[in-house]
Parts: C-alpha cells; structure tokens; sequence
C-alpha cells in the first residue's frame, strides 16, 4: 500500500480518503499480479498495471468518491449586455 499513497493524493482527497484509495490500488495490484501469474503460464498476454487515475474513476462511478468538476468557463457576466 505504501507504493500507492503520495501527497498529492493526500492534499487533493484528504488523508484518511488517500489511505482508502492507496489500499484499494493494492489489493487491485495484487489481484492483477495473481492474473499475470496465470496468464502467463498460460502463454496469454498479460494485464496492464493499475494506475490511481482507473481507480479514482471506479470509485467515483461507485459512488464512493465525489465526482470532481472542473471549473473551465467563467459564468460571471454570462449573456449581460454590453
């Protein structure tokens, strides 16, 4: 778990949410890492890794995250006549 927890993670969810999702991220690796073994014994090609950003979004999906919206367009002043 510890591979997976950063600051960023910390800063932009809080540090009990950052610990949450670093623990989800490494029982996913460690799910993926038990695939790979098969996979490869079987001659299949392998899973790719989990990245924060896959898990984020499941979670998010889930409803176990807040879905965080960018705001881009400034409203203000939005159809005044000018």
């Amino acid at each position: 778990m510890k591979h997976f927890f950063d600051k960023a993670l910390a800063e932009r969810y809080g540090y009990g949410l950052a610990i949450f999702i670093a623990a989800e991220m490494s029982d996913l690796q460690r799910a993926i890492d038990r695939t790979n073994a098969r996979r490869e014994r079987d001659g299949r090609r392998l899973l790719d890794d989990v990245l924060v950003d896959d898990v984020i979004s499941a979670m998010q999906k889930q409803g176990m995250l807040p879905v965080q919206r960018k705001n881009d367009s400034n409203v203000t002043g939005a159809g005044a006549a000018g």
